[in-house]
């Protein structure tokens, strides 16, 4: 059994992907180099300026991605569900809206601009198809037969994510509506997509954090974490799913309401100042 932990404890300090890492590396790089002050491809000129702010937002996606798929937190995984569901919640609810977000919306058209390209993403992006593809199949993931063997297959896992995370994108497109062309939303039609999207994922958690009884076969035959106990991890995963939707579908909520705030302070700024030239003509005149 000491030999069984020592081994854990190893596989678990040891738990980085260079791989990953390597490759998360040349995203961010290809990232800076084509947003660069100088236009250096051509393909991208005419892009402008990208704030701080934007490049936070894509490079801190890639961060969270590698620190849930590439990082020990990955092993942990493994042995512990809550973890495993920690990393649900960043790789399909944090790092889409935050990569995103950090997307010029200059390459953005430049992307769709790739005609077949343009018409999946049109497709599946529309707000209806969208949250029912991603929550549909999260939900059916969750499912203790399919989860178990999700679970005892690398080539299954990567598959999942390959599906999985796509879909997630598609689902968040909507909400940061990165080209008005392509399923944009008012405002508060945002606002009612996001409470939508907290409502689908609501009875996958209460699922598990309501279970009584031991769902996923696959944490019962690896070494168990001290004073954790089966049915507490798999409920706390549950809760922690729950707490980290909420915070960040907070946090988009928030920020849309501060964006329409804004715009609608700008618009009658506008107005304002185009009534008061009007008078000032008239009375000129």
């Amino acid at each position: 059994m000491s030999e069984m932990n020592h081994t854990v404890e190893f596989n678990l300090l040891m738990g980085w992907s260079p791989f990953l890492l390597l490759v998360l590396i040349c995203i961010a790089g290809l990232y800076l180099f084509a947003i660069g002050e100088r236009e250096r491809l051509s393909r991208f000129s005419g892009m402008g300026p990208v704030n701080r702010l934007k490049k936070f937002s894509f490079l801190f996606g890639i961060f969270l991605f590698l620190i849930a798929k590439g990082s020990p937190l990955n092993m942990w995984g493994h042995y512990l569900f809550l973890i495993h569901m920690l990393q649900q919640s960043i790789i399909y609810l944090a790092v889409p809206p935050l990569i995103l977000a950090g997307l010029p919306t200059r390459m953005v058209d430049l992307i769709l601009g790739i005609g077949p390209l343009r018409k999946v993403w049109r497709v599946f992006t529309k707000p209806v198809i969208a949250i029912l593809a991603f929550n549909v199949l999260f939900s059916f993931y969750h499912i203790p037969f399919i989860f178990d063997a999700i679970m005892s297959s690398t080539l299954w896992m990567n598959v999942s994510i390959a599906i999985l995370l796509p879909t997630a994108f598609f689902m968040w497109w909507p909400v940061i509506s990165l080209n008005p062309a392509v399923n944009s939303m008012k405002p508060l039609h945002k606002i009612g997509y996001i409470f939508g999207m907290g409502m689908l994922l609501t009875p996958a958690c209460a699922l598990i954090i309501f279970s009584e009884g031991i769902l996923y076969q696959t944490y019962l035959n690896v070494p168990r974490v001290p004073g954790v106990s089966l049915l507490d991890d798999q409920q706390t995963g549950g809760i922690v799913m729950k707490i980290l939707q909420e915070v960040i579908y907070g946090t988009a909520l928030f920020w849309i309401f501060f964006q329409w705030t804004r715009d609608e302070r700008k618009k009658t700024e506008l107005e304002d100042k185009v009534r008061l030239e009007r008078i000032k003509d008239m009375h000129n005149f």
